[in-house]
């Protein structure tokens, strides 16, 4: 009898471990949050004061993210400033405004968003303001004489907006400049290839989070062994 016990004491130790595990795991996965989706997008150049826009489908908080790529570059004044979607430039060897690749330039008032890189990708819409998309950093081709045109980034909604997103909300993609008459090229954007994150939640969640449940029902229970297993010896 009291090997059978001990045997049940065993696996029951076991049974918890493994609950814990799964717990643990289930955390780790859920900490990168929800991803936004960002259907594939042309936002051309002289969308400046209104642009291509999409509806958000689900809920995302402030530690839902969005993983994007943009493919391209906008051109301005005529091809006098020609750059990524972060705002760096990438052509001429010297801009209209006196900058080189690599370089931002921050636009003047009329802008969308003045102070912030000309020919930035803005997202947003006329209730949340218009934000940054594309931080203007190394990633970016910041410092670099040969910028990217192809450019990812990682960001918390949080972190572009500052406020949660609601099903159903209207985002709309601009370009920063002044004016849109002596613009041309394009960005394509949409999310990020090769980066599945929300999908990898999806598959690891239903496995996970009904393990982590499992494992907590047994943790309750615990107790309730043990007392039964002292009365029996």
């Amino acid at each position: 009898m009291r090997g059978a016990i001990q045997n049940q004491k065993e696996l029951l130790k076991k049974i918890i471990m493994l609950g814990y595990a799964a717990a643990t795991l289930t955390v780790g996965v859920t900490a990168y949050g929800l991803q936004m989706n960002i259907p594939i997008t042309v936002v051309n150049g002289i969308d400046v004061f209104s642009g291509p826009s999409f509806t958000v489908s689900g809920n995302f908080g402030l530690s839902d993210f969005i993983s994007v790529e943009a493919i391209g570059t906008v051109d301005l004044n005529f091809g006098n400033f020609t750059a990524n979607a972060a705002g760096v430039i990438t052509a001429p060897p010297v801009t209209n405004t006196g900058n080189n690749p690599g370089q931002t330039a921050p636009a003047l008032p009329g802008a969308p968003l003045p102070g912030l890189p000309y020919a930035a990708l803005l997202i947003g819409n006329l209730s949340l303001g218009f934000h940054q998309l594309f931080p203007a950093d190394a990633s970016a081709g910041l410092g670099s004489s040969a910028p990217p045109t192809d450019i990812f980034a990682t960001r918390t909604i949080g972190d572009i907006f500052g406020t949660t997103i609601a099903n159903g909300t209207v985002l709309e993609f601009r370009v920063n400049d002044i004016n849109t008459s002596d613009n041309s090229g394009s960005f394509t954007v949409g999310n990020s290839r090769g980066q599945n994150v929300s999908d990898a939640w999806g598959m690891s969640s239903s496995v996970l989070v009904p393990l982590c449940l499992w494992g907590g029902l047994l943790l309750g229970r615990k107790n309730r062994w043990l007392a039964s297993a002292r009365v029996a010896q």
